[in-house]
């Protein structure tokens, strides 16, 4: 019984801790937090793809199409452990860009198995400031995973669509609130700021499509689907949606 009460015990204090801001932020900028994120992220997207297979097919199957007409490479943001890499097409070129630098040596590692996968450059960087690059450089840009995370949704997507050539075609995926009145997104909002504590960051209670369709892009396409194949563990994060806008 003793035993019991010491793991509610620690259960409660962990959960007091995460919602304290500066101190759940201390603890997922930490170095240890970040491998140890990375080794995590490199079981979970194979998790997730095996979640979402047809989801992605479906959608990067245009991409070969795109990089044909508007002749260009492929930047990824929030590129990880390079999940995405099964989808691409044969051919494509990859600029990668995470802010966690454990994820590189997990990124290569994956890139190896697909010969249809070339990488040109690996940046370590935050989404929101691409200004080491320059305007209308990429034909595509992917994002599958990070809105989620990010400090400034608005901001990515500005930077996304300034970087891609005229005509270019952001692809994203990304798991997003529920539908209002559902009750997963009440437990989405108040569970909001532990989900982030143990997540890096992430958000299980964002509303991503309303972003998206203030984001300036010439069109919007998106559809939402849940991830019933995910585990009971990331129940918070069926809701989702995949899609593309084209600059």
């Amino acid at each position: 019984m003793v035993e019991i009460f010491i793991v509610i015990g620690v259960v409660v204090l962990i959960i007091s801790l995460a919602m304290v801001t500066k101190f759940r932020d201390s603890v997922i900028s930490s170095d240890l937090y970040k491998r140890g994120f990375a080794v995590h992220m490199n079981l979970f997207s194979k998790i997730h793809n095996r979640a979402v297979l047809n989801k992605k097919k479906e959608l990067f199957s245009t991409m070969k199409t795109t990089m044909e007409n508007i002749q260009g490479d492929i930047l990824e943001i929030g590129s990880g452990t390079g999940a995405n890499f099964l989808f691409f097409p044969k051919g494509s070129i990859v600029t990668a860009l995470d802010p966690n630098p454990h994820m590189e040596k997990y990124l290569k590692s994956n890139a190896s198995q697909f010969p249809n996968v070339t990488i040109k450059k690996v940046i370590t960087g935050f989404a929101e400031d691409l200004s080491a690059i320059e305007d209308n450089s990429f034909a595509v840009v992917v994002c599958t995973l990070t809105l989620c995370s990010v400090q400034d949704v608005a901001t990515v997507l500005r930077e996304a669509k300034r970087v891609l050539k005229p005509g270019g075609c952001f692809f994203y995926l990304e798991h997003v609130s529920d539908d209002e009145g559902k009750w997963r997104r009440s437990f989405q909002i108040h569970l909001d700021r532990f989900w982030k504590y143990v997540s890096d960051g992430c958000s299980c209670a964002r509303d991503i499509p309303i972003s998206l369709d203030n984001a300036g892009f010439s069109t919007v396409f998106y559809e939402k689907f849940c991830a019933d194949q995910l585990t009971i563990f990331a129940w918070l994060m069926r809701p989702h949606i995949s899609g593309y806008a084209v600059k």
